[in-house]
């Protein structure tokens, strides 16, 4: 997938070969690239077990990614397209599942959640116990959240991946929580956590479609790079001057006057999951809460 992100290769068929750059935490003044996407995110014995059973198999981790891995490139071509049919979007929901569980953070939060009330430290297979859990809970998290396409409307810059493969949004004014995941490029899946109201069928397909505007996504790219337990961001070999500009700050920033989205005056990046009255109500309740203004928390 982070071949979506950067220059095909004209004589190798495959987004592995396509062309990316790549900025990491450990050295954030100095963007790499162009280089192969195939050179990037390689990295090994995080999925091993060490006494493989029934339940945890020592191929788990790639039963899962074999689920999707193959068909989601052209998936996410497809949702690019607007020619994305059933079949695409549940490619696309299985990456959206996996990515709760395929990042170098995972261990870490992992082993914090075990280690909880006076527990020893978890062993590896342990860890990949808690990875098989998440994953499956991950789908219900899906199975309760509403869905929206997020474009780059035409003078807003690309989408930038991180290593966990999403970031993290939320609404203050409206108690909205929501996590966007890029897919390439011009094309990301935005989910509002928690907002599936009944006769919603996350698998049918996304509920709206948005095209985030300049100042809309550069929130979305500033918050790709300052998400925590992230080591890189990755993109359009084009766009690397303005990666290397990337800076830390404010994790919670005030959304344009306009909106975030391009032909569109909805206040926040999660109004779209809500009704006009509840988006009232919400922020009705906001203000008479003694706060002042809404805020998104990236």
């Amino acid at each position: 997938m982070i071949g979506g992100f950067g220059i095909p290769n004209p004589r190798r068929k495959g987004a592995r070969y396509a062309s990316v750059c790549m900025r990491r935490r450990a050295t954030p003044d100095v963007v790499v690239g162009p280089l192969p996407a195939e050179r990037i995110g390689a990295e090994y014995g995080v999925y091993d077990v060490d006494r493989p059973d029934q339940d945890l198999p020592g191929d788990f981790a790639e039963i899962l990614w074999q689920a999707y891995e193959s068909d989601l490139p052209s998936a996410a071509a497809a949702l690019e397209s607007g020619l994305c049919q059933r079949d695409d979007w549940l490619t696309i929901l299985l990456h959206i599942q996996a990515q709760s569980i395929r990042h170098p953070d995972f261990a870490r939060v992992a082993t914090e959640h075990l280690t909880g009330a006076g527990r020893d430290a978890p062993d590896r297979d342990e860890v990949q116990r808690q990875r098989q859990r998440t994953h499956l809970e991950s789908r219900a998290l899906l199975s309760q959240a509403r869905f929206a396409v997020i474009r780059r409307s035409k003078n807003a810059r690309r989408f930038l991946l991180n290593d966990k493969g999403y970031v993290s949004v939320g609404d203050v004014a409206l108690g909205t929580r929501g996590v966007l995941f890029p897919l390439t490029g011009n094309v990301a899946v935005l989910m509002a956590v928690s907002e599936a109201v009944p006769g919603d069928d996350f698998e049918a397909g996304p509920l709206a479609e948005r095209a985030l505007n300049v100042r809309g996504m550069d929130i979305i790219n500033g918050s790709t790079w300052e998400l925590n337990g992230i080591t890189c961001v990755i993109g359009h070999p084009d766009d690397a001057p303005w990666i290397g500009e990337l800076e830390d700050g404010d994790r919670t920033v005030k959304m344009p006057p306009l909106g975030p989205y391009a032909g569109s005056r909805e206040g926040g990046m999660l109004d779209w999951a809500l009704t006009p009255d509840q988006v009232r109500q919400r922020h009705r309740k906001y203000v008479l809460g003694g706060s002042v203004s809404p805020f998104a928390t990236m």
